[in-house]
């Protein structure tokens, strides 16, 4: 009896080491699968059931990020609109230059690189070409000779910036991001079209639009901007996609001549005050632009 307690216990120790095991069809035991893995890719997901075991975080990490890699390489595209902040208020300047009727349009076109240092934190900065369109219909002005007149103008704005962001993904697809830009602005355009007071566009004596281009506007060759945003990450065809909302906001004025004074055409001289000094009015205008932005990783 007691000899036939032993076996059964023997039999019952084989039974329960391959209860669970599976043939192969060749007469091999299949090993039961894994039911998650062991180790942490680094990144807060634990790794499949059907990945090797792991000896260390660095080859987990290795594994995970086969399809992702920490350095991306990316094509950049952003457009925005808004308004002039901190425009003069000064009685003299909306008499003769006109009230803040600008509206702002922006482009940009570049390059992103974006590198992962933690799991949740990435420096993203990006070098782009822009252009920002200004631009107002029939705004208010007034000459000293002619008298007060209407004004559809166009100012445009060539300049290559470079925005230095950091980029938080608290959950994944999801980001918010801030950082700073330098714009160095490379050359202006600006165009005038006349109108009476009436609306009606001017004429000259052969009965064409009086329209000029302009020469006297410019914008200083440097101009440092902050930037806050958010957006989300998406794979499209095996590569990232970003898509966001930015919002720019230019640390200083940007009028290369940030005092404005006047001159009478009649009297052939700048505009006094009572103690026969030459009016001067500060013109920090700067801009406001909140953009759309795609981002695309092709590398």
């Amino acid at each position: 009896m007691k000899n036939l307690m032993i076996a059964s216990a023997i039999a019952l120790m084989c039974l329960g080491t391959n209860a669970f095991a599976e043939d192969d069809g060749y007469g091999n035991d299949i090993p039961p699968a894994r039911v998650e893995g062991t180790v942490d890719d680094g990144y807060g997901n634990k790794l499949p059931a059907n990945e090797p075991e792991y000896k260390s975080y660095g080859d987990a990490r290795a594994s995970s990020n086969s399809g992702s890699p920490d350095f991306n390489i990316g094509f950049h595209f952003a457009f925005g609109a808004g308004p002039y902040l901190d425009y003069p208020t000064d009685s003299l300047v909306l008499d003769h230059l006109g009230e803040n009727e600008w509206t702002n349009f922006s482009f940009d076109l570049g390059a992103i690189f974006k590198y992962r240092i933690h799991r949740f934190v990435s420096i993203a900065p990006e070098v782009n070409l822009g252009i920002n369109i200004a631009s107002r219909d029939k705004g208010r002005g007034f000459d000293w000779y002619y008298g007060p007149y209407q004004v559809s103008e166009q100012r445009v704005l060539f300049s290559v910036n470079i925005p230095l962001m950091l980029r938080f993904t608290p959950i994944p697809s999801f980001y918010i991001e801030g950082g700073a830009r330098v714009n160095f602005n490379l050359g202006t355009t600006h165009s005038y079209e006349y109108y009476d007071p009436n609306g009606e566009q001017l004429r000259d004596e052969n009965e064409q639009t009086i329209s000029k281009e302009l020469e006297e506007w410019k914008a200083k060759t440097f101009v440092p901007s902050v930037i806050g945003g958010l957006g989300g990450t998406f794979k499209v065809n095996g590569s990232d996609l970003d898509f966001g909302l930015r919002v720019i906001y230019d640390l200083s004025g940007i009028e290369a001549d940030d005092k404005i004074d006047f001159f009478d055409k009649k009297k052939n001289e700048f505009l006094k005050n009572e103690k026969g000094e030459k009016v001067v009015v500060n013109n920090d205008t700067r801009m406001l632009i909140i953009q759309l932005v795609l981002n695309y990783y092709a590398f």
